[in-house]
């Protein structure tokens, strides 16, 4: 395997293996399709980075087919900043053929809460203070390549020969590769189901309402304040609605709901639009004080009872 002359290089390896090993040949149209995935994935790197790539092909090697890729920094500063850049490319070509990212939830945000904007991370790369989780969160999060990841296995799916997909990621001669696989029943994790990508997070918070809707039948959304931040909402609590719109719930300055919100973001991954909506599912109490909040009364649900079934004894008269 060719690896990288200077440190500023990294070599990948992507091989498509077939169920024949004397096999070596696919469809064009498809490779043509998926390379081109795969170095926009690479390319993507860019944004990260106070630099520009160049992605040079060497010749095929044999075994199955085999594409062998250098990615060059152009105009590396310093080796702090070549070893971040090189670092950065090696997680984006290694999580190409991973579909999942596990990460403690806690720890992710706190990285993500470090790592706020693309100047922070531009800024981490190039003093070469970027922690492997960092990385690790930067790669996981990264909508492009989520996108050309899924794009790339849909594409080789089409080609029924491929039985599966090896990469060797090489950084430096004085590295051992780092090699990942991925057979052809695994390729459906990879792709995502349609352009949308949904994330549902429910929430205990405390809404200062600004504009109610007191009106049943209005499709108007609510409107409040939330640790200072206003925002629309829906609220789908039917007991507190209908308490709302008996007036027996008054709204003046300042009166305020402690409930369950759950937010809905809404990602077009083919656009990168991102759609928030928010909806108040359950109301616990609700207040103008904090001294004196106001308990939600909820119908009581009724107990269905038991129907007790009858017994052989019961079937059978008994002599009188």
């Amino acid at each position: 395997m060719m690896t990288p002359n200077n440190a500023n290089a990294i070599t990948i390896q992507l091989r498509y293996c077939f169920e024949d090993e004397n096999l070596h040949s696919m469809n064009a149209e498809i490779f043509n399709e998926c390379e081109r995935h795969f170095i926009k994935a690479i390319k993507s790197t860019e944004k990260y980075l106070e630099d520009t790539l160049s992605i040079e092909i060497k010749p095929r090697e044999k075994g199955s087919l085999v594409d062998v890729l250098t990615v060059t920094l152009n105009n590396p500063a310093t080796s702090i900043i070549a070893g971040g850049a090189v670092a950065l490319i090696t997680i984006f070509a290694t999580k190409f053929l991973e579909s999942k990212y596990p990460s403690a939830k806690h720890k992710t945000d706190e990285i993500a809460s470090k790592l706020q904007n693309l100047q922070e991370i531009r800024e981490h790369v190039k003093n070469g203070t970027l922690t492997q989780e960092g990385f690790d969160y930067i790669a996981g999060s990264d909508k492009e390549l989520r996108k050309l990841k899924s794009n790339f296995f849909r594409t080789a799916k089409k080609d029924h020969k491929i039985t599966s997909l090896e990469m060797k990621t090489m950084p430096s001669t004085a590295l051992q590769p780092i090699i990942t696989v991925v057979y052809r029943k695994d390729f459906e994790a990879f792709i995502l189901p349609d352009t949308l990508e949904i994330i549902d997070d429910t929430q205990q918070v405390k809404i200062f309402i600004v504009a109610p809707i007191l009106i049943k039948g209005r499709k108007d959304s609510w409107k409040g304040i939330c640790e200072g931040s206003g925002f629309e909402f829906k609220i789908t609590d039917d007991e507190f609605l209908t308490q709302v719109w008996n007036q027996l719930i008054k709204f003046s300055n300042g009166t305020f709901i402690n409930c369950e919100l759950k937010t809905t973001k809404t990602t077009n991954i083919e656009t990168d639009e991102t759609k928030i909506s928010r909806e108040v599912t359950n109301v616990i109490n609700y207040g103008d004080d904090d001294k004196q909040v106001v308990k939600i009364t909820r119908k009581k649900k009724k107990e269905v009872g038991i129907v007790q079934q009858p017994t052989l004894f019961d079937i059978i008269p008994r002599n009188k």
